[in-house]
């Protein structure tokens, strides 16, 4: 099966969201951190865009965004990202892996420390990374 980047970027913008959204509820500096973290760490990892020209990272920020005007649950977003995972395993290299971690770690950080609904979750995508 062959990803696109931004097939990619939209499955790893579902996991960051199931991070965000594990205690049913996201908070504003939740979103604010994931925020910057696209655009200090996804935006210029790569130079790769769609048919219309948009930055493949930019994905990250949609499906996030969609996630959440859609009111999805954690649950269903981290099984997105799973089955993508799953189903692509050559799309997701270390230097991702390790970029999604950090990401995941700053985004349950960003409000009252992380919760253990969100220790949970991270400990679901590192055990999923595990298996690579």
């Amino acid at each position: 099966m062959t990803t696109t980047h931004p097939e990619l970027y939209a499955n790893i913008g579902f996991v960051l969201y199931s991070i965000a959204a594990s205690d049913r509820r996201i908070a504003p500096a939740e979103v604010e951190v994931f925020k910057q973290q696209v655009k200090k760490n996804w935006l210029p990892l790569e130079d790769s865009t769609d048919e219309f020209g948009t930055d493949a990272a930019h994905y990250i920020s949609i499906s996030f965004d969609y996630a959440h005007e859609q009111g999805m649950s954690a649950d269903d977003a981290f099984e997105r990202f799973k089955d993508h995972y799953r189903d692509a395993p050559g799309s997701c290299d270390e230097v991702t892996r390790q970029l999604v971690r950090n990401t995941a770690a700053a985004i349950a950080a960003a409000f009252s420390g992380k919760n253990k609904a969100e220790l949970v979750r991270l400990a679901q995508v590192e055990a999923l990374f595990a298996h690579n």
